[in-house]
């Protein structure tokens, strides 16, 4: 039962922190770019959303490198699983060629100009970084000994992470202008909404739930554990 909450614990955590570094990276280029002032928010929607994939991924790896427990001399492996799972898919994105444009109606980075230190700069700030410090955060989690209240606060921390997922296009929607003319520019807005509530719904859903439970679990022990009455 401990290292099933152990992994539970490493899956929770993996995604609140995903959803806070990928968040950051896109925040960061939300507020850099000099896009439509109704977009700007949008590269933080989709960064978040997808740290919650890219958690999972990260956390995928340590449960595999470490599924016959966590020993010494380990931790190196752990963190170079957990970035490695976290960092995969950017690193395959840019192998690919430039991503897309941020400013719509922008022309796309030629190869020459992409391929080089264009490429370091955007893998090591807005790939690496954020896998990085999600793969820390699970070796140092993976390295503690299990602790039964941090099953609740890795819960807690989904449950939040949810929230936030689910409030961002409310807050933004209430902070940015709105939409102005016709085109891709206008739907990306749309998509941005309905990415961030379909990430936003399970996570917070699954993280109720196991808080719900773990809550149970616990007012359930002292009527086991109580010895049986005298006839």
């Amino acid at each position: 039962m401990t290292e099933r909450e152990r992994v539970r614990d490493l899956f929770s955590v993996a995604i609140a922190v995903g959803v806070l570094a990928w968040g950051a990276v896109g925040a960061w280029t939300a507020v850099t770019v000099g896009n439509y002032p109704w977009n700007k928010w949008i590269p933080f929607a989709n960064g978040a959303s997808k740290g919650v994939v890219l958690g999972v991924l990260a956390a995928t790896a340590v449960a595999v490198v470490s599924a016959k427990g966590f020993r010494t001399g380990w931790r190196w492996a752990v963190f170079t699983g957990a970035f490695i799972g976290g960092g995969l898919l950017g690193t395959l994105r840019d192998l690919q060629g430039a991503p897309a444009s941020v400013l719509y109606f922008a022309e796309p980075l030629s190869d020459e100009r992409w391929y080089g230190t264009t490429m370091l700069l955007h893998w090591a700030g807005k790939v690496a970084l954020p896998a990085a410090v999600c793969a820390l955060v699970l070796t140092l989690l993976a390295a503690r000994p299990y602790r039964p209240g941090q099953s609740t606060a890795s819960s807690t921390a989904l449950v939040l992470a949810g929230i936030a997922l689910l409030l961002l296009p409310v807050i933004a929607s209430s902070l940015a202008p709105d939409p102005q003319g016709n085109g891709e520019h206008v739907n990306a807005d749309i998509w941005a909404f309905l990415r961030c509530w379909a990430v936003g719904l399970p996570v917070s859903a699954v993280g109720l739930l196991r808080v719900l439970f773990l809550l149970l679990s616990r007012s359930e022990l002292p009527s086991a554990s109580a010895p049986p009455r005298a006839a």
